[in-house]
């Protein structure tokens, strides 16, 4: 039998801090009557009781409007504190930065789908960051599988005969199959969908133009160098048609491919690896999965500019109409200069 005059058992959180008395939350647990010292800074949390009882934390006005409470572990097996979007602050793009100052580690389990913004990962805890790439990976291969399968589907239906007739009907299916995953995936490919900033879109004539050039620089310089370099794509964009090739080289690629790789892929690696890495590996996903090693250069530094327009940006729109500009004009030049 419990003596009732007995002293309840007292904890702090985080362990083995001394907490002073204006920046502690003091509270007791109904179930065991474990008494708790808590940081100040953890308002509005949950904490979870050596019973295994939850308690909620006081919060207030001030700490949940400034959303700055910090999550502090200094045991990653036995963490008490249970994370709530709502305590994160969101930035001026509506990104989430997780609460807490810099040298602290992100045990508590982060919602997979939360819209956060570059580097937040870094802070967080090893199995935080292992459920994030899980997640990263496991949305790349789907949409690496809608936007490419339908291909190897028309190839395999047409024999590898004339298979180029299917790709408009492929390229449909594929805009399906990726608006699928884009409505159960995470929010990335979803937020640059919108406006930009009038000076974004006056970069996009003189940037095609310029791409294009050394586009064809570089084919020129290739081909004097190596020979048979020939892909045969001008003759499959003859037989396609100009309207035809345009869909499927110009259009497809300028909206899926900027969902993808600028919206959806982008997004998750900034999070995880910061702002500069994460846009040049998905500026390496991007010409590596283009398939081509001799132009593999071209794709990369397009997809590195691409990468910091978006951000700069903070809209696709403006990128999606350069991809749509520089693919179109190759498209069109074996049309321009047919003899």
């Amino acid at each position: 039998m419990n003596d009732p005059f007995e002293q309840p058992a007292v904890r702090t959180w985080p362990h083995g801090r001394e907490l002073a008395e204006d920046e502690c939350i003091e509270l007791s647990c109904v179930a065991c009557r474990t008494h708790w010292r808590i940081h100040d800074r953890l308002r509005g949390f949950k904490l979870r009781c050596s019973c295994n009882q939850w308690l909620q934390i006081p919060g207030n006005a001030l700490a949940e409007a400034e959303a700055n409470a910090a999550i502090t572990a200094l045991d990653p097996s036995d963490l008490p504190i249970s994370f709530s979007a709502k305590h994160a602050r969101h930035n001026e793009r509506g990104l989430m930065e997780l609460p807490g100052d810099d040298g602290d580690i992100i045990y508590a389990k982060i919602p997979i789908n939360a819209p956060l913004a570059p580097g937040a990962m870094k802070r967080a805890s090893h199995s935080n960051q292992t459920r994030w790439t899980n997640r990263t990976l496991i949305e790349f291969t789907l949409l690496m599988l809608a936007l490419l399968g339908p291909q190897f589907g028309a190839w395999l239906l047409a024999a590898g005969n004339d298979f180029e007739l299917l790709l408009p009907f492929a390229s449909l299916v594929s805009g399906v199959c990726v608006a699928g995953i884009l409505a159960w995936a995470g929010p990335f490919g979803r937020l640059g969908i919108r406006g930009a900033a009038p000076r974004y879109w006056l970069e996009v004539i003189p940037v095609t133009a310029l791409s294009v050039l050394i586009a064809m620089g570089y084919s020129e310089i290739l081909d004097s160098l190596v020979s048979g370099t020939e892909d045969g794509s001008d003759d499959t964009i003859k037989r396609l048609g100009l309207f035809a090739s345009l869909l499927v080289i110009a259009v497809s690629p300028a909206l899926l491919e900027e969902v993808i790789f600028r919206g959806m892929l982008q997004g998750r690696l900034l999070a995880l690896m910061g702002r500069h890495l994460g846009i040049f590996v998905t500026a390496v996903a991007f010409a590596l999965v283009h398939g081509q090693p001799a132009v593999l250069p071209i794709h990369l530094g397009i997809g590195i500019y691409l990468g910091y327009l978006r951000e700069r940006a903070n809209s696709l729109l403006p990128g999606m109409l350069i991809h749509f500009l520089y693919n179109g004009t190759l498209v069109s030049m074996p049309f321009v200069f047919a003899e």
